[in-house]
């Protein structure tokens, strides 16, 4: 559902007639919503033109915004040829193995879930890493994708998690020290209700009972349709394989997994899933745990119910899956 717009958050400036301020687009406003204010902009303008020429220039805006809004969009995005299979009520799959940028092969999987007839929750095994489609299958789940970073020799989430009420470690401010790309939390309360927020300090999340399942993870991508300032870390300005949640409303929300590191997948940087997730009509998005840990898992399906290309065995195949600590399960 999109937010109504409000002129007094445009963000415009006026310069001998207009400028838009290029923020307008990145914030997500559509083309039908931008055009919607020029009869304010002429209002506020060019009240002493004629007729015709606030005409013109009523068109030549709308030219100037689609133009600036096709240049905020991954190029070619909007060719995407999705193939559409409903796998449940509430549970929509779709997928697209394409050409971005005319030239970058990527290969993308999306659930799109209605949490008013599924049931999301943090699935967290503290003392030993295990695959995500072993983990959702004893889970009885139906879908699942891998969820926060975790340290992979040793075992156990690397950032702050709860799952079902229940934090494993009592000094948590000990246990997960802050972490410059770790600026988001993925929240789900008890009417099954998930949010994305900014990241807070753990003490927050532990006097918050409210919410029996927390993970906090990052970077965060979107706030409010508005894109977050990301650090300049490898994390963000290397292609990777990745995998984002995103709120697209109340009662919606989609998982995201994208292949790479192979020929036929290559990944993308934090500045490019950002605008995945916009064009997911995504409100709310934070990244979690990619590279070889990416993985997205359908109950029933060929290869063990992995259907993207997991990439730990450095192969465009269904058999890369890496052991995780946690992961995000659909029932």
């Amino acid at each position: 559902m999109q937010l109504p717009l409000r002129h007094e958050d445009t963000k415009i400036d006026f310069v001998e007639g207009f400028a838009v301020h290029k923020e307008l687009i990145f914030n997500n406003l559509s083309l039908v919503q931008l055009c919607a204010l020029v009869p304010w902009w002429q209002k506020k303008i060019f009240s002493e033109k004629t007729h015709i020429l606030s005409l013109k220039l009523y068109l030549v805006i709308c030219l100037i915004l689609l133009s600036l809004s096709l240049s905020g969009q991954i190029k070619g995005f909007n060719k995407v040829k999705w193939e559409r299979e409903k796998l449940s009520p509430g549970l929509v799959w779709k997928s697209s193995h394409m050409l971005l940028e005319d030239s970058i092969t990527q290969n993308i999987n999306v659930l799109i879930v209605n949490l008013h007839k599924r049931k999301i929750s943090i699935l967290y095994n503290p003392k030993e890493n295990i695959r995500t489609s072993k983990q959702a299958s004893e889970a009885n789940a139906i879908a699942a994708i891998n969820a926060g970073f975790f340290n992979i020799k040793d075992g156990g989430s690397a950032t702050y998690i709860k799952t079902a009420g229940r934090i494993v470690d009592a000094d948590t401010a000990k246990k997960w020290p802050e972490n410059r790309n770790m600026t988001g939390s993925v929240m789900i309360d008890a009417e099954n209700h998930l949010s994305i927020r900014q990241g807070m300090p753990n003490s927050w999340y532990d006097a918050h009972p409210e919410f029996p399942d927390i993970l906090v993870t990052g970077p965060l991508l979107l706030e409010g349709r508005k894109k977050s300032i990301l650090p300049k870390t490898s994390l963000v300005i290397v292609r990777h394989p990745r995998t984002s949640i995103g709120v697209v409303g109340r009662h919606k929300i989609v998982l995201v997994t994208l292949d790479g590191r192979t020929a036929d997948a290559r990944g993308m940087t934090l500045l490019q899933l950002t605008d995945l997730m916009l064009s997911l009509r995504c409100r709310d998005a934070v990244n979690l745990d990619g590279g070889g840990s990416t993985t997205m898992w359908v109950n029933g399906k060929p290869f063990n119910g992995v259907i993207n290309m997991p990439c730990d065995n450095k192969k465009f195949d269904h058999e890369g899956e890496r052991a995780v600590s946690d992961i995000l399960i659909i029932k």
